[in-house]
């Protein structure tokens, strides 16, 4: 850590809230109306403490932390789901310094990013290989005491004003099974660029976009010190429960919006909120938002519990919270009528932004697929037996 770079300490759920609502909920909704990124937004969102929450005062890993840094993400995700990822997407690229880079990388990286100083892309997907990550065709060849990386990678959050990317890519072949690499690549050197991608339809102002690199030179000590693949799929089970967060969050703000629509609505001679048919939504969007926070919150706890956490709850989590989140949405819609689809009103964007939530970080019927693969895989281990014995 150098001298210039205090490491802000992590905020409380208090100071969040008190931030939620004197700054983020009013630049939010202007965000979303510009799709313009708000770096000073974030810049006080990391001054808050909100990247380091999973990390001591010392700057170790301290995953005990887990259940506040997800509240945390929730109640950012009601009235700004762009800074909710990206301050997500800095405390993932954050872990991953901490966890797997070696100590010259780590220290230059993770006080600035912690700091919100600087800015990691946590580069997977590719224009031909999203979902089907083994698709890739992003290269690093080793050159003496280099690696040449050629290739790209697109939906990369922070691409456009990233210092540093964490990178998968395959080692010396682009074969299906090659070996892997995660590389921490200095968007600084030379053939490494990045540049916004098409405009999205939620998420307004999160800075996303395409990493480019044509021979790249980057040091072989700069690649982290774990199989690519396994290292990277670790940091993407964070980002999977940061995803239910998320979802959490847009359910949150949508049973929040819904009520008090219900209750002051006059239609029929009373208020909506009278209504059978009002009353059965409602009673389903605070089930689902209750169901998704203590799925969520079993995902974290899988997580403090071992690395990379209970794959299949994490699926679980993300797919179910992500689901929840998509179909309450529409349903606080519905409750609104015509004036929930008034573009950049509350509960339109929160119907844009749960659209997202089913795709990124493994698309609902990925993880739906994945968690029937092993359920599959364990009965036939088991001969028919006990199966699910510990879930």
């Amino acid at each position: 850590m150098t001298d210039q770079t205090i490491v802000p300490a992590p905020a409380t759920i208090e100071a969040v809230e008190e931030f939620v609502e004197t700054t983020v909920r009013e630049r939010g909704a202007r965000m979303d109306a510009t799709g313009e990124f708000d770096k000073d937004l974030l810049d006080q969102a990391a001054a808050l403490g909100l990247v380091r929450l999973i990390f001591d005062d010392d700057l170790r890993l301290d995953l005990s932390r887990m259940p506040l840094a997800h509240e945390v993400s929730e109640r950012l995700t009601a009235v700004c789901a762009p800074l909710a990822m990206e301050v997500g997407v800095m405390r993932l690229v954050s872990y991953l310094l901490a966890r797997f880079a070696p100590a010259p990388v780590r220290d230059r990286w993770l006080p600035l990013t912690v700091a919100g100083k600087a800015y990691g892309s946590f580069a997977l997907s590719e224009p031909e290989a999203g979902t089907d990550l083994r698709g890739m065709t992003t290269v690093a060849r080793r050159d003496g005491d280099h690696y040449v990386l050629d290739g790209g990678k697109c939906w990369v959050g922070f691409a456009p004003v990233a210092d540093y990317a964490i990178v998968l890519c395959k080692a010396e072949t682009d074969a299906r099974f090659a070996k892997t690499l995660a590389l921490v690549v200095d968007m600084a050197s030379e053939g490494a660029s990045g540049e916004w991608g098409p405009r999205l339809s939620g998420y307004r102002g999160l800075p996303n976009g395409i990493l480019t690199f044509d021979g790249v030179r980057v040091p072989a000590g700069h690649a982290l010190e774990v199989e690519g693949f396994a290292g990277m799929m670790d940091g993407l089970n964070m980002a999977r429960i940061d995803a239910a967060a998320y979802a959490c969050g847009l359910l949150r703000a949508a049973l929040e919006e819904s009520v008090a629509r219900a209750a002051h609505r006059e239609a029929f001679g009373g208020k909506i909120g009278d209504l059978p048919s009002i009353q059965i939504k409602l009673g389903r969007m605070r089930a689902a938002y209750q169901a998704a926070r203590e799925l969520t919150l079993r995902a974290a706890e899988s997580y403090m519990a071992k690395p990379g956490g209970d794959q299949d709850l994490i699926s679980v989590a993300k797919m179910t919270a992500s689901d929840f989140a998509r179909d309450h949405t529409d349903q606080a819609m519905q409750i609104f009528g015509a004036s929930g689809m008034v573009i950049g009103s509350r509960v339109e964007r929160l119907h844009r932004d749960a659209k997202a939530t089913q795709i990124f970080d493994g698309t609902s019927e990925i993880h739906e697929t994945m968690v029937g693969r092993r359920l599959v895989r364990a009965y036939a281990r088991t001969n028919g037996g006990d199966f699910m014995a510990g879930w």
